[in-house]
């Protein structure tokens, strides 16, 4: 291990454990018992504490439980990880940077652990992507962008490719590797390539390891937990589990949201009301940032809602000009209607965090655009773009759109809705509303 990797190692490690220190001075301070140790439910109201170290069991009794165990990377089912050759996410971090590495799964995480070492600049990337395009879960502007910036770092995108078969091996000098085989989904061609490292990167469970659910009547379907709208483990109203260990969305956010609106339901005094959260607010980290709230157009079409979208590139905005960083844009998503209420908003660059986050409230709100118009942002700034682009979706702004190609605005509305919602996915009506009078 080079002299850089063990300071970046060593930066990790310093920032894991002062927030780790925060946490503890913070749960001492709420006069929080601590109990270090592997616990397993023994009953619905009790559980044992066993802790390795020092040999010690406890018996806890309450009367509520919050599961909070989080999740454990998925193991491909072909091929097990040995930590070393063949990892996952849990073993990556702390290991030398290899000089090659494939990345099986082309999702969120695998392509920010991509983004991450190919910025680095001592490794070569691949990626194994099943898919025409990274990030399924993303609009295409959105994951062609990302995969172009990726692309231009030397990353290879093995597109519409399954791992057809992988062996770790390590040859006659001791030098080990990786060998990989995967066949082209459309050609059905094979190709073979030898790396030092493979990550598989195919998602994460909830870990309920040794938790002894088996001693209460929490039910897990595929892995997962079943819980109901309060996070309670169904049957039980007792019980809760939150973030990874319900894997609704594997979030940190999401999970602290759930975590405090579950203490809120046991303990406020308030109508009991089912939590809405409808604003949650995403970050890639990748070559640039790229954040999300609310709908993206695959939503919408998925959902026959009718919509509006404006970008708005960087290359536009005072702020990144003067930054000289001109990669990226905001996207703006209302409806199609005279109300133009805010669907959802995607930002590609620097501070695209902090530009979506102008909208979330708007969102939760049902907020339109004219309202949202109102803001006044900084100047020079990343956010006097969504201020733009806002103005793009209004007719206001000083830039036609579709005259240069980053300042696009289109709409979209369902097929076939002219006869109304039951005959939407049926063929063109030849006829339209017809009134009767009686």
């Amino acid at each position: 291990m080079c002299i850089r990797d063990r300071k970046m190692r060593a930066g990790l490690v310093h920032a894991a454990e002062f927030r780790e220190k925060q946490l503890l001075q913070a749960l001492k301070a709420a006069k929080v018992r601590q109990l270090e140790g592997s616990a397993m439910f023994s009953s619905p109201t009790e559980v044992n504490v066993y802790n390795p170290e020092t040999g010690e069991y406890s018996i806890v009794t309450a009367d509520y439980f919050i599961i909070a165990t989080g999740s454990a990377a998925r193991e491909h089912p072909h091929y097990p990880t040995d930590g070393d050759n063949i990892i996952t996410s849990d073993h990556i971090m702390m290991q030398p940077l290899p000089k090659s590495i494939v990345v099986v799964g082309a999702g969120v995480i695998g392509c920010e652990f991509a983004a991450i070492l190919a910025n680095l600049g001592k490794t070569r990337v691949n990626i194994i992507d099943k898919a025409p395009r990274i990030l399924p879960m993303e609009d295409e502007d959105i994951a062609l962008y990302v995969q172009g910036m990726l692309e231009k770092k030397g990353v290879t995108v093995h597109h519409n490719s399954a791992l057809f078969d992988m062996q770790a091996y390590e040859d006659e000098s001791g030098q080990r590797g990786v060998q990989y085989m995967i066949q082209n989904n459309k050609t059905k061609e094979h190709s073979v390539h030898n790396v030092e490292r493979a990550l598989i990167s195919i998602g994460r469970l909830p870990n309920y390891k040794g938790l002894g659910l088996e001693n209460t009547k929490c039910r897990v379907t595929d892995g997962r937990m079943k819980v109901d709208e309060y996070q309670r483990c169904v049957p039980h109203m007792n019980i809760y589990a939150v973030g990874d260990a319900t894997m609704d969305i594997a979030l940190v956010n999401m999970g602290e949201t759930e975590g405090r609106n579950a203490i809120d339901h046991i303990y406020s005094t308030r109508k009991e009301s089912v939590p809405v959260i409808d604003n949650l607010s995403t970050i890639m980290f990748l070559d640039e940032e790229v954040a999300a709230v609310g709908m993206n157009e695959q939503d919408c079409r998925k959902e026959q809602v009718s919509y509006m979208m404006a970008r708005y590139g960087y290359e536009f905005v005072s702020r990144a000009v003067a930054m000289g960083d001109i990669k990226g844009f905001i996207k703006i998503i209302v409806t199609n209607d005279r109300e133009k209420r805010v669907l959802g908003v995607r930002a590609v660059g620097a501070h695209a965090s902090s530009v979506v986050e102008l909208a979330s409230l708007a969102i939760h709100n049902h907020q339109s655009a004219y309202e949202l118009a109102e803001l006044m942002t900084a100047y020079p700034a990343i956010t006097q773009g969504f201020q733009e682009c806002l103005r793009m979706l209004l007719g206001r702004s000083v830039l036609k759109p579709n005259v240069f190609p980053q300042l696009i605005m289109r709409t979209w509305n369902p097929p076939n809705f002219e006869r109304g919602r039951f005959y939407q996915t049926k063929a063109p009506p030849p006829y339209g509303l017809s009134l009767i009078h009686i």
